[in-house]
């Protein structure tokens, strides 16, 4: 799928984990949310995700370049809810999971939200403050 972006060799982006909103439980169990990330992404999603700022030029400019292309749709069948794109991913070199973009005006730039079928901070061993790397499969 990324093949647009990297060629033969796959993308990385490291990003330190920060704190989120704590909304990403919530919207991950939506039953519509849930049904589509199961039969679009092959991902159960564990309730919540996992936030990285990215904060280091060469991965700001990947993700840049990540955001430019498709990606899988997650769409609304709320009126009240955002589009998203989602990416799949390998997280830390063993986890696989999703990068889920939400299509909201003023969304953070270097912000990547990710979302696997179990909890990622545990499933890694990271802590908040940790760095840690995606590679977009």
């Amino acid at each position: 799928m990324m093949n647009t972006v990297c060629g033969d060799n796959r993308v990385k982006i490291r990003g330190r984990i920060v704190e989120g909103l704590r909304v990403g439980a919530n919207f991950t169990q939506i039953p519509w949310v849930r049904k589509q990330f199961i039969s679009k992404l092959s991902i159960d999603p564990y309730p919540g995700t996992l936030n990285l700022e990215i904060v280091d030029q060469k991965d700001l400019q990947n993700f840049e370049k990540l955001k430019a292309t498709r990606g899988v749709e997650v769409t609304p069948e709320d009126p009240s809810f955002c589009s998203g794109k989602c990416y799949s991913v390998l997280i830390g070199k063993k986890l696989k999971g999703v990068i889920l973009l939400p299509v909201v005006e003023n969304y953070p730039k270097n912000k990547m939200e990710l979302i696997a079928s179990q909890n990622i901070k545990e499933a890694l061993s990271v802590k908040t403050g940790d760095f840690l790397e995606v590679e977009i499969l």
